[in-house]
């Protein structure tokens, strides 16, 4: 583990690579999982917000669960996630290419302009995993069989987990720490 201010980083991030591979996993991480994805207060309330403009990025199953149980739930962890269509089936803010590829409708609507904020930085961030231990945030790399061909892909092209990540590693913690896990990586 090494620390940056207030913030533990798994060497994981230094030492694993990985590049999403989309075209090979189909967005699994969106199908498949115990829960939906952690989403902070702020990006509840921006969903809420901005919800006229998602919708129309959405399937009508993932709508129908929106209208019954709204645009975020807890789950048995007691965290607030982006609801499931159905028990471990896929985010209600998904929907499916002909191609049959997952994909966020949030992400669809920021990057058509509709919207001001990208999809949740959990899943802008994944693989990487957030968990906030009093005033300590720890980073760590979560390995699942889904994302095999990322991993695969990664290594051939000798991506590290934090390199593929730097857009939303500087969207959620800023560029200085970015720059300060750059200097890191150059130590290891």
């Amino acid at each position: 583990m090494i620390q940056i201010d207030d913030k533990i980083i798994s060497r994981d991030l230094f030492e694993e690579h990985f590049i999403c591979d989309l075209p090979k996993c189909l967005g699994a991480c969106c199908v498949y999982g115990d829960s939906g994805a952690p989403l902070e207060k702020e990006e509840k309330n921006l969903i809420e917000k901005h919800m006229d403009k998602i919708k129309p990025y959405l399937t009508p199953k993932g709508l129908s669960v929106i209208e019954q149980c709204g645009v975020a739930v807890t789950d048995s962890d007691d965290e607030l996630v982006t609801p499931l269509t159905g028990d471990k089936e896929e985010c209600v803010y998904s929907y499916f290419t002909a191609a049959g590829t997952c994909l966020c409708g949030i992400e669809q609507a920021y990057r058509n302009g509709d919207i001001p904020f990208n999809k949740p930085v959990s899943c802008h961030l994944y693989p990487v995993r957030i968990k906030t231990f009093g005033d300590i945030t720890a980073l760590n790399y979560d390995q699942w069989d889904i994302c095999d061909s990322a991993r695969h892909l990664g290594n051939r092209e000798k991506m590290p987990v934090f390199m593929f990540l730097k857009e939303p590693i500087i969207r959620k913690f800023g560029e200085k720490f970015f720059d300060a896990l750059v200097e890191v990586a150059k130590q290891i």
